[in-house]
């Protein structure tokens, strides 16, 4: 069985159907229209797993990206973050989040 894929949006599915094939797609977390933005206030720091300095580190931001806010720890300490420049979705420590 054969098929023919035309066009930009053929190329698209069939480059979606390949990654998949090959198991290494992992597609990142959309932003989402009510999101809340503001921006990393430091260099290097790190998007956690979970809000605890022992959460395994999933990234890193810097100074000025845009960072789509989701939610806040219990304790206020941390901010769940949705990274627009890498597409990581993590927990970073609130000193370093800025509206």
């Amino acid at each position: 069985m054969s098929f023919a894929v035309r066009g930009k949006r053929g190329m698209a599915l069939t480059g979606l159907a390949v990654a998949a094939a090959i198991g290494g797609a992992t597609l990142a977390t959309p932003a989402y229209a009510d999101d809340v933005y503001g921006h990393c206030t430091g260099d290097g720091v790190r998007i956690r797993s979970n809000p605890s300095t022992s959460g395994t580190v999933l990234g890193l931001c810097y100074t000025g990206e845009r960072l789509a806010h989701r939610d806040v720890s219990g304790d206020g300490q941390w901010d769940l973050v949705y990274d627009v420049d890498s597409g990581v979705t993590g927990w970073m420590s609130h000193s370093y989040y800025s509206w």
